[in-house]
């Protein structure tokens, strides 16, 4: 079911994006249309101090004296600042009371006229205010008379007009933000698209497709941890699958063999001969050590494979382990020979298990020799502890295998498994990483294999 678009993330993004930019664009558009309005105000006071400053001074230059001046109402006009109507210029003299935002004072600092909060004639003794000189003689002073100055048409016209612009600058400024909010949510979102599209695909089983825009951010790197675990859990679904196909086969050859050889003996058509009987047995061996690894498996990957570790003389070990191949080597005409650089080094060790990796080990590599080959088994200390490796002459692996000879009954012409109930290197595997250690294998095809392994030593001498 497709949710309302207005419940989408892309959609809340889009939203929160354009709140915060109309919320920053109002706040800002407002402080500047107040501030402009205040300048502007500021602006037209001084002019007004400046004009009426010209005015008593022109007018007590032309009479002698600031008795008697009235301010000329309105805004200043260019060219009326310094001369005006009577005698030289003196401005017009309404009377009543004035409306200028100054009040007039004489030397004595009482007012020359009235404005609605101060009489005609009354003294004010505040210090503030602007001396009007005229030559070298303070005829006036000028202070602020509470009434504020007010714009002319053209003035409130000029900020009305720069009032408007600010409003569709504000308004172009929103728009932008919406189509930015859009271009960034598409933006942000596209990764988790194909997110949701790679977790859908999982969910049906499909393989994982490679993203469409290879990004570098964040967003790629989850893409693209999400793409390798994809990978890794499609890979195990198919093992899984591969597993299970193996493990059928390899259990059902040996229970057709045994459910036919005893069908023909009951039936008559095959005597009970100690070979037949020998091979049942054989068979049976095998299904049972079959099985035996499939547990020893299930308890690794369980994390419930526990060793009896202790400190255990490393040489004896392998010189125990070889020994039981002795005799298989002079047979097949193949020399065993053992390199060990490890005298008295002890080591934490369940002997039952590493001697088990040892024969894997030996057996595999002796199959795989030719009559006239070798079979080397070294023992050293290395960087990641001690360091054993089993190293032959036989046919080697091919590389496209290399990857996979230690996954569970892995098929391959070359591959090491392929003897037994192939699950021998994976059993090799869980029980060197029991014991913290890590094992390989290199090859060369038609000139050898080597497997090595190490195992962690402790700190100090045991």
């Amino acid at each position: 079911m497709k949710r309302p678009y207005w419940r989408t993330l892309a959609w809340r993004l889009t939203l929160a994006f354009v709140l915060v930019s109309a919320a920053a664009l109002g706040t800002v558009g407002f402080i500047s249309s107040a501030y402009t309005r205040s300048e502007f105000n500021a602006l037209l006071g001084a002019q007004a101090q400046e004009s009426l400053t010209a005015q008593v001074q022109s007018y007590v230059e032309s009479n002698g004296t600031v008795s008697g001046f009235r301010p000329a109402e309105g805004p200043p006009r260019p060219g009326n600042r310094e001369r005006g109507g009577d005698r030289g210029g003196s401005p017009p003299r309404p009377s009543g009371v004035s409306r200028s935002s100054w009040l007039v004072l004489d030397a004595q600092r009482q007012a020359v006229f009235s404005t609605p909060n101060i009489r005609q004639g009354t003294r004010v003794a505040q210090p503030e205010g602007t001396r009007v000189m005229v030559g070298d003689r303070v005829v006036a002073h000028l202070i602020p008379s509470g009434i504020r100055a007010r714009p002319d048409r053209r003035s409130e016209e000029f900020l009305t007009r720069t009032a408007r612009a600010i409003g569709w600058s504000m308004l172009a400024a929103t728009a932008l933000a919406v189509l930015m909010g859009l271009l960034v949510s598409r933006t942000l979102l596209r990764p988790l698209s194909e997110l949701r599209r790679g977790i859908r695909a999982l969910q049906r089983g499909e393989a994982p497709t490679a993203p469409a825009t290879v990004r570098k951010d964040e967003f790629g790197e989850v893409l693209h941890a999400f793409g390798e675990m994809h990978q890794d859990v499609v890979r195990s679904q198919q093992a899984r699958r591969q597993l299970t196909a193996d493990i059928a086969h390899d259990l059902n050859t040996p229970l057709a063999v045994i459910s036919g050889t005893l069908e023909a003996i009951l039936d008559g058509t095959f005597k009970p001969t100690p070979e037949r009987l020998k091979r049942l047995h054989q068979e049976t061996q095998h299904v049972s050590q079959l099985v035996n690894d499939l547990r020893f498996l299930s308890l690794a990957d369980a994390g419930e494979l526990h060793m009896n570790r202790r400190p255990t003389e490393v040489e004896a070990v392998i010189r125990g382990a070889v020994t039981n191949f002795e005799e298989v080597a002079r047979q097949q005409g193949v020399t065993l020979e053992t390199q060990l650089e490890v005298p008295g080094t002890k080591a934490p060790l369940d002997v039952v298990r590493i001697t088990q990796v040892l024969q894997n080990l030996l057996s595999n590599a002796l199959t795989h020799t030719p009559p006239g080959g070798r079979v080397i088994v070294t023992a050293g200390h290395g960087p990641q502890g001690l360091a054993i490796s089993v190293e032959d002459t036989g046919s080697g692996v091919s590389p496209k295998h290399l990857p996979h000879v230690f996954d569970r009954l892995y098929r391959g012409d070359q591959a090491r498994s392929t003897v037994g109930s192939g699950l021998g290197l994976s059993i090799c595997k869980s029980i060197v990483e029991a014991h913290g250690g890590t094992i390989g294998m290199t090859s060369v095809v038609g000139h050898g294999t080597t497997v090595s392994f190490s195992l962690p030593l402790p700190a100090t001498p045991t």
